[in-house]
């Protein structure tokens, strides 16, 4: 386990230093190649890692002169908080991270944390789909040294537990374990 962490670790520094300068010390041996590195919380047999082995395909199926793409699933590159960081340095050119992520970066996006603010999911998708409100939301991040592209619809808050939950009252004595997002965080003190 011991010999494990320093492995990661090593891996961790020299992936580090290999994206603050640019790649340029890959260029030798993907011949030339622009690396592109995501990182994502999911597993192997989640949609985002398969939706992200297509992008792989298609991308170097086209442009596989130019570019390849590495995808690190599993947080092997840290938390999605983690993953951001290393976005701000350029170690990793896109991370798959949800809203309560996002949040701690550009308080924007802690009206996404709010709970059951949209009354149905089209409503969700219509306001997600508002081209100028969105634009203006990923912008938000600029100062923060990253830029949001897309969102994805990762399904309805849910609280999942080992015993039933009908009422906010059956919450009452849980330890309820929610991101680090303050919106989220007093949500769940609220209920």
């Amino acid at each position: 386990m011991r010999f494990m962490r320093r492995l990661f670790t090593s891996l961790l520094v020299v992936l580090t230093a290999v994206g603050l300068s640019g790649c340029s010390a890959f260029d030798s041996i993907t011949g030339g190649k622009r690396i592109i590195r995501i990182a994502h919380a999911q597993s192997e047999e989640h949609p985002e890692h398969i939706g992200m082995l297509e992008f792989k395909k298609i991308i170097e199926e086209k442009l596989g002169d130019k570019y390849e793409v590495e995808i690190f699933p599993n947080e092997l590159l840290g938390s999605a908080q983690k993953a951001i960081e290393l976005t701000q340095t350029g170690a990793i050119d896109f991370v798959i991270a949800g809203t309560a992520n996002v949040e701690t970066f550009a308080k924007a996006y802690e009206i996404f944390s709010m709970p059951y603010l949209f009354t149905s999911q089209e409503a969700y998708h219509e306001v997600m789909n508002d081209v100028d409100y969105m634009k203006k939301l990923y912008n938000s991040t600029d100062e923060s040294g990253f830029r949001v592209l897309t969102w994805f619809d990762a399904g309805i808050r849910s609280f999942y537990s080992t015993k039933p939950i009908r009422t906010p009252e059956d919450l009452k004595g849980q330890k309820i374990r929610v991101q680090q997002s303050p919106a989220s965080v007093n949500m769940v003190k609220a209920v």
